[in-house]
Protein backbone atom coordinates (compact mmCIF):
# COMPACT_ATOMS: atom_id res chain seq x y z
CA UNK A 1 0.00 0.00 0.00
CA UNK A 2 1.46 3.33 -1.09
CA UNK A 3 1.59 6.03 1.57
CA UNK A 4 0.61 9.65 1.00
CA UNK A 5 3.66 11.56 -0.30
CA UNK A 6 5.13 14.29 1.87
CA UNK A 7 6.57 17.54 0.59
CA UNK A 8 8.52 20.23 2.44
CA UNK A 9 7.53 23.78 1.48
CA UNK A 10 9.67 26.75 2.54
CA UNK A 11 9.16 30.48 2.17
CA UNK A 12 8.12 33.71 3.83
CA UNK A 13 4.47 32.62 4.05
CA UNK A 14 3.50 29.17 2.76
CA UNK A 15 -0.14 28.84 3.88
CA UNK A 16 -1.70 29.19 0.40
CA UNK A 17 0.78 26.79 -1.22
CA UNK A 18 0.25 24.33 1.63
CA UNK A 19 -3.53 24.43 1.20
CA UNK A 20 -3.03 23.81 -2.52
CA UNK A 21 -0.73 20.85 -1.93
CA UNK A 22 -3.12 19.33 0.61
CA UNK A 23 -5.96 19.62 -1.91
CA UNK A 24 -3.72 17.70 -4.31
CA UNK A 25 -3.28 14.82 -1.86
CA UNK A 26 0.09 15.76 -0.32
CA UNK A 27 1.09 15.92 3.32
CA UNK A 28 3.11 19.05 4.03
CA UNK A 29 5.98 20.01 6.28
CA UNK A 30 5.87 23.81 6.28
CA UNK A 31 8.78 26.10 7.01
CA UNK A 32 7.78 29.77 7.14
CA UNK A 33 8.06 32.91 9.28
CA UNK A 34 4.49 33.18 10.56
CA UNK A 35 3.17 29.81 11.68
CA UNK A 36 -0.43 30.92 11.35
CA UNK A 37 -3.19 28.95 13.05
CA UNK A 38 -4.67 27.52 9.86
CA UNK A 39 -1.21 26.57 8.56
CA UNK A 40 -0.42 24.66 11.75
CA UNK A 41 -3.76 22.85 11.49
CA UNK A 42 -3.03 21.62 7.95
CA UNK A 43 0.71 20.85 8.17
CA UNK A 44 3.68 20.06 10.34
CA UNK A 45 4.99 23.58 10.88
CA UNK A 46 8.54 24.69 11.65
CA UNK A 47 9.77 28.26 12.00
CA UNK A 48 12.05 29.47 9.23
CA UNK A 49 14.62 31.76 10.88
CA UNK A 50 15.28 35.20 9.48
CA UNK A 51 18.96 34.29 9.27
CA UNK A 52 19.76 30.77 8.07
CA UNK A 53 23.46 30.78 9.00
CA UNK A 54 24.28 27.89 11.35
CA UNK A 55 20.79 26.53 10.72
CA UNK A 56 19.90 23.00 9.70
CA UNK A 57 16.82 20.98 8.78
CA UNK A 58 15.03 19.21 11.63
CA UNK A 59 16.36 15.61 11.50
CA UNK A 60 12.93 14.22 12.41
CA UNK A 61 11.67 15.52 9.06
CA UNK A 62 14.51 14.28 6.88
CA UNK A 63 13.48 10.64 7.13
CA UNK A 64 9.92 11.44 6.08
CA UNK A 65 10.06 14.07 3.37
CA UNK A 66 10.31 13.05 -0.28
CA UNK A 67 11.07 16.42 -1.85
CA UNK A 68 11.06 20.14 -1.17
CA UNK A 69 9.96 23.31 -2.93
CA UNK A 70 9.51 26.98 -2.09
CA UNK A 71 7.21 29.98 -2.32
CA UNK A 72 7.94 33.70 -2.39
CA UNK A 73 10.09 35.51 -1.71
CA UNK A 74 12.59 32.61 -1.73
CA UNK A 75 13.54 33.43 -5.31
CA UNK A 76 14.96 36.73 -4.03
CA UNK A 77 16.57 35.39 -0.86
CA UNK A 78 19.59 34.11 -2.74
CA UNK A 79 21.71 33.26 0.32
CA UNK A 80 18.80 31.51 2.04
CA UNK A 81 17.89 29.59 -1.11
CA UNK A 82 21.46 28.31 -1.40
CA UNK A 83 21.65 27.41 2.31
CA UNK A 84 18.33 25.59 2.29
CA UNK A 85 19.21 23.80 -0.95
CA UNK A 86 22.56 22.66 0.43
CA UNK A 87 20.95 21.38 3.62
CA UNK A 88 18.37 19.43 1.62
CA UNK A 89 21.01 18.03 -0.73
CA UNK A 90 23.03 16.71 2.20
CA UNK A 91 19.92 14.83 3.26
CA UNK A 92 19.25 13.56 -0.30
CA UNK A 93 16.02 15.55 -0.51
CA UNK A 94 15.38 16.52 -4.16
CA UNK A 95 14.38 20.07 -5.02
CA UNK A 96 11.13 20.16 -7.00
CA UNK A 97 11.66 23.63 -8.39
CA UNK A 98 14.22 25.83 -10.10
CA UNK A 99 17.71 25.59 -8.59
CA UNK A 100 19.26 28.65 -6.89
CA UNK A 101 21.55 29.03 -9.90
CA UNK A 102 18.60 29.04 -12.30
CA UNK A 103 16.68 31.40 -10.01
CA UNK A 104 19.55 33.87 -10.17
CA UNK A 105 19.40 33.87 -13.96
CA UNK A 106 15.60 34.10 -14.19
CA UNK A 107 15.43 36.93 -11.66
CA UNK A 108 18.12 38.99 -13.40
CA UNK A 109 16.25 42.00 -14.89
CA UNK A 110 18.43 41.72 -18.00
CA UNK A 111 17.12 38.20 -18.67
CA UNK A 112 13.56 39.52 -18.77
CA UNK A 113 14.66 42.31 -21.11
CA UNK A 114 16.41 39.96 -23.48
CA UNK A 115 13.55 37.46 -23.54
CA UNK A 116 10.88 40.11 -24.15
CA UNK A 117 13.00 41.53 -26.99
CA UNK A 118 13.51 38.05 -28.47
CA UNK A 119 9.77 37.72 -29.16
CA UNK A 120 9.47 41.21 -30.63
CA UNK A 121 8.17 42.86 -27.47
CA UNK A 122 9.05 46.22 -25.95
CA UNK A 123 11.08 45.59 -22.77
CA UNK A 124 11.36 48.13 -20.00
CA UNK A 125 14.68 49.90 -19.57
CA UNK A 126 16.67 49.08 -16.43
CA UNK A 127 19.73 50.42 -14.66
CA UNK A 128 21.70 47.99 -12.52
CA UNK A 129 24.42 48.99 -10.05
CA UNK A 130 27.49 50.09 -12.00
CA UNK A 131 25.74 49.83 -15.35
CA UNK A 132 24.11 52.20 -17.81
CA UNK A 133 20.45 52.28 -18.77
CA UNK A 134 19.79 49.65 -21.39
CA UNK A 135 16.91 48.08 -23.20
CA UNK A 136 17.39 44.86 -25.11
CA UNK A 137 15.28 46.36 -27.89
CA UNK A 138 17.78 49.14 -28.60
CA UNK A 139 21.51 49.86 -28.16
CA UNK A 140 22.67 51.21 -24.81
CA UNK A 141 22.45 55.00 -24.92
CA UNK A 142 22.75 57.96 -22.61
CA UNK A 143 19.46 59.04 -21.08
CA UNK A 144 18.49 62.38 -22.63
CA UNK A 145 18.53 64.87 -19.73
CA UNK A 146 16.00 67.04 -21.57
CA UNK A 147 13.51 64.20 -21.75
CA UNK A 148 11.50 63.33 -18.65
CA UNK A 149 12.41 59.81 -17.58
CA UNK A 150 10.44 58.19 -14.76
CA UNK A 151 11.88 55.27 -12.83
CA UNK A 152 11.08 53.09 -9.86
CA UNK A 153 13.75 51.84 -7.49
CA UNK A 154 13.46 48.12 -6.72
CA UNK A 155 15.38 45.88 -4.29
CA UNK A 156 17.11 42.90 -5.86
CA UNK A 157 16.34 40.81 -2.76
CA UNK A 158 12.79 41.51 -1.63
CA UNK A 159 9.23 40.49 -2.44
CA UNK A 160 5.60 41.58 -2.50
CA UNK A 161 6.50 45.09 -3.61
CA UNK A 162 8.31 45.77 -0.33
CA UNK A 163 10.51 48.89 -0.47
CA UNK A 164 9.72 49.56 -4.14
CA UNK A 165 9.54 53.34 -4.55
CA UNK A 166 9.58 56.13 -7.08
CA UNK A 167 12.74 58.00 -7.96
CA UNK A 168 12.02 61.57 -6.97
CA UNK A 169 13.88 63.36 -9.77
CA UNK A 170 11.94 64.24 -12.90
CA UNK A 171 14.79 65.62 -15.02
CA UNK A 172 17.82 63.48 -14.32
CA UNK A 173 20.99 62.29 -15.95
CA UNK A 174 21.96 58.67 -16.20
CA UNK A 175 25.14 59.33 -14.25
CA UNK A 176 23.28 60.68 -11.23
CA UNK A 177 20.87 57.75 -11.37
CA UNK A 178 23.43 55.00 -11.35
CA UNK A 179 25.66 56.69 -8.79
CA UNK A 180 22.73 56.80 -6.35
CA UNK A 181 22.17 53.02 -6.48
CA UNK A 182 23.48 50.65 -3.87
CA UNK A 183 24.56 47.14 -4.80
CA UNK A 184 21.26 45.56 -3.73
CA UNK A 185 18.84 47.54 -5.89
CA UNK A 186 18.18 48.56 -9.45
CA UNK A 187 16.03 50.98 -11.41
CA UNK A 188 13.26 50.01 -13.79
CA UNK A 189 11.49 52.27 -16.24
CA UNK A 190 8.14 53.35 -14.77
CA UNK A 191 4.92 52.75 -16.67
CA UNK A 192 1.42 53.75 -15.67
CA UNK A 193 -1.41 51.23 -15.62
CA UNK A 194 -2.96 48.32 -13.74
CA UNK A 195 -0.93 45.33 -12.46
CA UNK A 196 -2.03 42.18 -14.27
CA UNK A 197 -0.42 38.75 -13.98
CA UNK A 198 -0.64 35.49 -15.87
CA UNK A 199 -0.01 32.00 -14.51
CA UNK A 200 1.35 29.19 -16.70
CA UNK A 201 2.09 25.51 -16.12
CA UNK A 202 5.14 24.15 -17.91
CA UNK A 203 6.06 20.53 -18.55
CA UNK A 204 8.37 18.64 -20.87
CA UNK A 205 5.67 18.57 -23.56
CA UNK A 206 3.86 21.91 -23.33
CA UNK A 207 3.40 25.30 -21.68
CA UNK A 208 -0.24 25.93 -20.80
CA UNK A 209 -1.80 29.19 -19.74
CA UNK A 210 -3.85 28.75 -16.53
CA UNK A 211 -5.35 32.23 -16.21
CA UNK A 212 -5.05 35.97 -15.59
CA UNK A 213 -5.57 38.00 -12.41
CA UNK A 214 -5.43 41.67 -11.50
CA UNK A 215 -3.36 42.84 -8.56
CA UNK A 216 -4.44 45.11 -5.70
CA UNK A 217 -1.62 47.32 -4.44
CA UNK A 218 -1.02 49.77 -1.62
CA UNK A 219 0.12 48.80 1.88
CA UNK A 220 1.30 50.60 5.04
CA UNK A 221 4.88 50.17 3.84
CA UNK A 222 4.48 51.42 0.29
CA UNK A 223 2.11 52.22 -2.54
CA UNK A 224 3.53 49.34 -4.61
CA UNK A 225 3.09 46.75 -1.86
CA UNK A 226 0.96 43.71 -2.68
CA UNK A 227 -2.52 43.94 -1.18
CA UNK A 228 -4.33 41.10 -2.96
CA UNK A 229 -5.80 39.92 -6.26
CA UNK A 230 -9.07 39.62 -8.19
CA UNK A 231 -9.88 37.32 -11.04
CA UNK A 232 -9.97 35.60 -13.30
CA UNK A 233 -9.87 38.49 -15.76
CA UNK A 234 -10.00 38.53 -19.55
CA UNK A 235 -7.37 40.37 -21.57
CA UNK A 236 -7.25 41.25 -25.29
CA UNK A 237 -6.11 38.43 -27.53
CA UNK A 238 -2.94 40.28 -28.55
CA UNK A 239 -1.86 40.62 -24.90
CA UNK A 240 -2.66 36.99 -24.18
CA UNK A 241 -0.64 35.89 -27.21
CA UNK A 242 2.29 38.08 -26.12
CA UNK A 243 2.26 36.54 -22.64
CA UNK A 244 2.05 33.00 -24.05
CA UNK A 245 4.95 33.69 -26.43
CA UNK A 246 6.99 35.09 -23.54
CA UNK A 247 6.24 32.07 -21.32
CA UNK A 248 7.30 29.68 -24.08
CA UNK A 249 10.49 31.66 -24.67
CA UNK A 250 11.33 31.61 -20.95
CA UNK A 251 10.80 27.85 -20.73
CA UNK A 252 12.82 27.24 -23.90
CA UNK A 253 15.72 29.33 -22.59
CA UNK A 254 15.76 27.83 -19.08
CA UNK A 255 14.19 24.36 -19.17
CA UNK A 256 11.82 25.53 -16.43
CA UNK A 257 9.01 23.21 -15.27
CA UNK A 258 5.95 23.71 -13.11
CA UNK A 259 4.30 27.01 -12.21
CA UNK A 260 5.48 30.14 -14.00
CA UNK A 261 4.00 33.50 -13.04
CA UNK A 262 4.65 36.62 -15.11
CA UNK A 263 3.73 40.02 -13.65
CA UNK A 264 3.14 43.02 -15.86
CA UNK A 265 1.50 46.42 -16.11
CA UNK A 266 -1.53 46.82 -18.37
CA UNK A 267 -1.25 50.16 -20.13
CA UNK A 268 -4.42 50.62 -22.22
CA UNK A 269 -4.02 48.07 -25.01
CA UNK A 270 -0.45 47.05 -24.15
CA UNK A 271 1.06 44.91 -21.39
CA UNK A 272 4.61 45.54 -20.17
CA UNK A 273 6.19 42.58 -18.31
CA UNK A 274 8.01 43.57 -15.12
CA UNK A 275 8.88 40.34 -13.29
CA UNK A 276 9.13 36.54 -13.55
CA UNK A 277 8.12 34.29 -10.64
CA UNK A 278 9.03 30.62 -11.20
CA UNK A 279 6.96 29.25 -8.29
CA UNK A 280 3.52 29.27 -6.67
CA UNK A 281 2.38 32.89 -6.46
CA UNK A 282 -0.05 34.73 -4.21
CA UNK A 283 -2.64 35.02 -6.99
CA UNK A 284 -2.75 31.27 -7.67
CA UNK A 285 -5.41 30.55 -5.06
CA UNK A 286 -7.86 32.92 -6.76
CA UNK A 287 -7.63 30.83 -9.93
CA UNK A 288 -7.73 27.56 -7.95
CA UNK A 289 -10.90 28.72 -6.17
CA UNK A 290 -12.82 29.57 -9.35
CA UNK A 291 -14.58 27.50 -11.98
CA UNK A 292 -12.59 26.14 -14.92
CA UNK A 293 -9.16 26.10 -13.26
CA UNK A 294 -7.08 23.33 -11.64
CA UNK A 295 -8.01 23.05 -7.93
CA UNK A 296 -4.40 22.24 -6.97
CA UNK A 297 -1.69 24.02 -8.92
CA UNK A 298 0.85 22.80 -6.38
CA UNK A 299 0.10 19.19 -7.26
CA UNK A 300 0.68 19.93 -10.96
CA UNK A 301 3.83 21.91 -10.09
CA UNK A 302 5.31 19.11 -8.00
CA UNK A 303 4.48 16.43 -10.56
CA UNK A 304 5.97 18.46 -13.40
CA UNK A 305 9.25 18.79 -11.50
CA UNK A 306 9.03 15.18 -10.33
CA UNK A 307 8.94 13.99 -13.93
CA UNK A 308 11.77 16.35 -14.86
CA UNK A 309 13.98 15.20 -11.97
CA UNK A 310 13.32 11.47 -12.40
CA UNK A 311 15.78 11.03 -15.23
CA UNK A 312 18.32 13.35 -13.54
CA UNK A 313 18.56 11.59 -10.20
CA UNK A 314 19.30 8.07 -9.06
CA UNK A 315 18.07 8.68 -5.52
CA UNK A 316 14.48 9.56 -6.40
CA UNK A 317 12.28 8.14 -3.61
CA UNK A 318 10.38 4.90 -4.38
CA UNK A 319 6.96 6.58 -4.14
CA UNK A 320 8.02 8.89 -6.97
CA UNK A 321 9.52 6.10 -9.08
CA UNK A 322 6.34 4.08 -8.82
CA UNK A 323 4.40 6.82 -10.60
CA UNK A 324 5.35 6.80 -14.26
CA UNK A 325 5.52 9.94 -16.38
CA UNK A 326 2.45 8.83 -18.28
CA UNK A 327 0.34 8.40 -15.14
CA UNK A 328 1.48 11.78 -13.85
CA UNK A 329 0.58 13.39 -17.16
CA UNK A 330 -2.82 11.68 -17.11
CA UNK A 331 -3.53 13.10 -13.65
CA UNK A 332 -2.39 16.54 -14.79
CA UNK A 333 -4.62 16.27 -17.85
CA UNK A 334 -7.59 15.36 -15.65
CA UNK A 335 -6.87 18.26 -13.28
CA UNK A 336 -6.58 20.75 -16.11
CA UNK A 337 -9.76 19.62 -17.85
CA UNK A 338 -12.31 18.71 -15.20
CA UNK A 339 -15.92 18.22 -16.23
CA UNK A 340 -17.88 21.46 -16.30
CA UNK A 341 -20.79 19.96 -14.35
CA UNK A 342 -18.56 18.89 -11.46
CA UNK A 343 -16.78 22.26 -11.42
CA UNK A 344 -19.92 24.38 -11.51
CA UNK A 345 -21.32 22.63 -8.44
CA UNK A 346 -18.24 23.29 -6.35
CA UNK A 347 -16.70 26.64 -7.19
CA UNK A 348 -17.74 30.24 -7.94
CA UNK A 349 -16.83 32.07 -11.13
CA UNK A 350 -14.80 34.94 -9.62
CA UNK A 351 -12.79 35.65 -6.49
CA UNK A 352 -11.16 38.47 -4.56
CA UNK A 353 -8.53 38.24 -1.84
CA UNK A 354 -7.40 41.14 0.30
CA UNK A 355 -4.61 41.16 2.86
CA UNK A 356 -5.41 43.02 6.08
CA UNK A 357 -2.51 44.95 7.63
CA UNK A 358 -2.01 46.26 11.16
CA UNK A 359 -2.31 50.00 11.60
CA UNK A 360 -0.72 49.70 15.03
CA UNK A 361 0.97 47.04 17.13
CA UNK A 362 -1.37 44.68 19.03
CA UNK A 363 -1.77 41.13 20.27
CA UNK A 364 -3.97 39.11 17.93
CA UNK A 365 -7.43 38.07 19.14
CA UNK A 366 -9.05 34.84 17.96
CA UNK A 367 -9.86 35.60 14.31
CA UNK A 368 -11.36 32.25 13.42
CA UNK A 369 -14.26 32.57 11.01
CA UNK A 370 -17.20 31.81 13.34
CA UNK A 371 -18.05 35.54 13.31
CA UNK A 372 -18.28 35.71 9.51
CA UNK A 373 -21.66 35.62 7.80
CA UNK A 374 -21.11 34.16 4.34
CA UNK A 375 -23.06 32.27 1.72
CA UNK A 376 -19.78 30.93 0.32
CA UNK A 377 -19.87 27.52 2.00
CA UNK A 378 -17.25 25.79 -0.14
CA UNK A 379 -14.79 28.68 -0.58
CA UNK A 380 -12.56 30.22 2.10
CA UNK A 381 -13.58 33.52 3.64
CA UNK A 382 -10.56 34.11 5.89
CA UNK A 383 -7.04 32.67 5.95
CA UNK A 384 -3.57 33.34 7.33
CA UNK A 385 -5.16 33.48 10.77
CA UNK A 386 -2.61 34.45 13.45
CA UNK A 387 -2.28 32.35 16.56
CA UNK A 388 -4.28 34.10 19.32
CA UNK A 389 -1.96 36.22 21.42
CA UNK A 390 0.63 36.70 18.67
CA UNK A 391 2.25 40.14 18.76
CA UNK A 392 1.58 41.78 15.39
CA UNK A 393 3.70 44.81 14.63
CA UNK A 394 2.36 47.92 12.95
CA UNK A 395 2.46 47.50 9.19
CA UNK A 396 2.58 43.69 9.33
CA UNK A 397 -0.06 41.44 7.74
CA UNK A 398 -2.88 40.37 10.05
CA UNK A 399 -4.96 37.98 7.93
CA UNK A 400 -6.39 37.51 4.43
CA UNK A 401 -10.07 37.99 3.56
CA UNK A 402 -11.84 36.52 0.53
CA UNK A 403 -14.95 37.24 -1.48
CA UNK A 404 -16.55 35.08 -4.18
CA UNK A 405 -19.34 35.57 -6.68
CA UNK A 406 -20.81 35.44 -10.14
CA UNK A 407 -18.88 38.58 -11.14
CA UNK A 408 -15.74 40.40 -10.04
CA UNK A 409 -17.95 43.19 -8.66
CA UNK A 410 -19.85 40.67 -6.52
CA UNK A 411 -16.60 39.07 -5.30
CA UNK A 412 -15.22 42.50 -4.36
CA UNK A 413 -18.48 43.37 -2.60
CA UNK A 414 -18.42 40.17 -0.54
CA UNK A 415 -14.79 40.78 0.39
CA UNK A 416 -15.73 44.30 1.49
CA UNK A 417 -18.56 42.88 3.60
CA UNK A 418 -16.11 40.56 5.32
CA UNK A 419 -13.87 43.56 6.01
CA UNK A 420 -16.83 45.34 7.62
CA UNK A 421 -17.65 42.29 9.71
CA UNK A 422 -14.03 42.10 10.85
CA UNK A 423 -13.88 45.73 11.96
CA UNK A 424 -17.30 45.48 13.62
CA UNK A 425 -16.35 42.32 15.52
CA UNK A 426 -13.00 43.78 16.65
CA UNK A 427 -13.55 47.56 16.94
CA UNK A 428 -10.51 48.05 19.16
CA UNK A 429 -8.12 46.94 16.42
CA UNK A 430 -6.67 49.53 14.09
CA UNK A 431 -6.57 47.79 10.71
CA UNK A 432 -5.34 48.97 7.35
Amino acid sequence: MQTTPKILIAGGSVRAATDSAVRGGWQVIAYDQYGDLDLQESSIWQSLPAETEKWSLDPTHVAQVQGWTYTGPFENWSADAVEFSEQAEKCSIPLLGATPQLLKRIRDPRFLQETVASIGGNPLAVILPGQIATSASRPATQVDPDQIQEWIRKPLHSGGGFNVRDVSQAHITEESLHLSLNELEYLQEKVYGVPQSCIFMASSSRVERIGWTEGLIGTPWGKYGYRGSVGPITVPQAIDELACSLANAIVKATGLSGILGIDGIRCKESWRPIEINPRYTASCEILEGTVGHPPSLMDLHLRAWQNFRTWQSEFMPPCFKSASVSSGEKKAEKSLHQSASEDLLQRPHFGCKQIVYAGETFHAPDLRAHWLNSDSHRSPVIADIPMPGTLISSGSPVCTLFGWGASIAEARRQCSEHWSQLTTRFPALKLD
